[in-house]
């Protein structure tokens, strides 16, 4: 009697471990992330970001609306910056439109991205002030 007992514990135990080892681990912490510097500065470590392909088209954003950014590459061929957005990131607030205002080069593929150039727009600090900042993005997608 004691052994079928036995034998039925180990048969669960079986189970358990079985359904625990086929259970998807949790995604790793900073996987998806960015760095940002605005000006040479730092704005804020690394930020999480999502990324999404579309087509030939990669979008890059924080998931924070109001700080943060959203960058949109063309990658058709050479990775090429279509537009870049920064909301109130490391106190600046701006724009890259490629062939409206600022400038902007990409290197990297295959969701590692780094994204540098200019953009429009003002600090907090100052907002009646218009400047044009430097900007480096790098993003692991």
């Amino acid at each position: 009697m004691e052994l079928r007992h036995l034998m039925a514990a180990v048969a669960g135990g079986v189970v358990v471990l079985g359904a625990a080892g086929c259970s998807s681990p949790e995604p790793a912490l900073g996987g998806t992330t960015a760095t940002v510097t605005i000006d040479g500065n730092d704005a804020g470590g690394a930020l999480p970001v999502t990324c999404r392909q579309t087509g030939f088209t990669w979008y890059i954003q924080t998931p924070e609306k109001e700080k943060g950014f959203t960058a949109v590459l063309a990658t058709d061929g050479p990775a090429k910056a279509k537009s870049v957005e920064f909301r109130d990131l490391g106190g600046f607030s701006g724009n890259f439109w490629a062939g409206n205002f600022g400038e902007a080069e990409v290197t990297g593929g295959q969701g590692k991205y780094t994204i540098t150039g200019t953009a429009d727009g003002n600090f907090t600090a100052k907002p009646s002030d218009a400047v044009t900042a430097k900007f480096r993005i790098q993003a692991n997608c």
